[in-house]
């Protein structure tokens, strides 16, 4: 067999492309890895947003006797309806908690300028998030944090 300069040249030359072809796919299947890990991270997160801000906004939309954490909003008698935005804090004595899978209500609590309370619904840890929504509390403006957690 004799070997010539062609190919040796054409030998190094696929050699190189052989390896420039495998470490380029190396770097791709470890970031396919990386964005795959962090795509479910990101659903978990989603479901827990998700479901903390239904509870924010239904806290601060509507009226549950039974259940403050559904609803506290202030009744308006003359027109029969749920005044939305607007929440009177003796309504948060009645708290408790939803019965989900892995998901629950931590905390409520609200901050004006004058006042504000912390309730504490279970006193349990896991990845938590808290959501602000701006109301009425008492006739003044104010926010509500809603923590939830899985």
């Amino acid at each position: 067999m004799i070997i010539t300069n062609r190919g040796i040249i054409f030998s190094m030359d696929a050699l190189v492309a052989f390896v420039i072809v495998m470490f380029m796919l190396l770097v791709f299947t470890i970031n396919l890895g990386n964005e795959t890990n962090n795509l479910t991270q990101n659903v978990g997160h989603f479901f827990l947003e998700e479901k903390v801000m239904m509870v924010a906004d239904s806290l601060i939309k509507n009226y549950n006797e039974e259940n403050s954490l559904l609803g506290a909003c202030v009744i308006d008698l003359d027109k029969k309806r749920v005044k939305s935005n607007e929440i009177n804090s003796l309504n948060f004595s009645n708290l408790k908690q939803l019965n989900q899978d892995e998901f629950f209500i931590k905390s409520i609590s609200y901050k004006t300028q004058t006042r504000s309370k912390k309730y504490l619904i279970e006193d349990r840890g896991g990845e938590c998030l808290v959501v602000k929504r701006l109301a009425l509390i008492n006739g003044e403006k104010g926010l509500i944090f809603v923590e939830g957690c899985i």
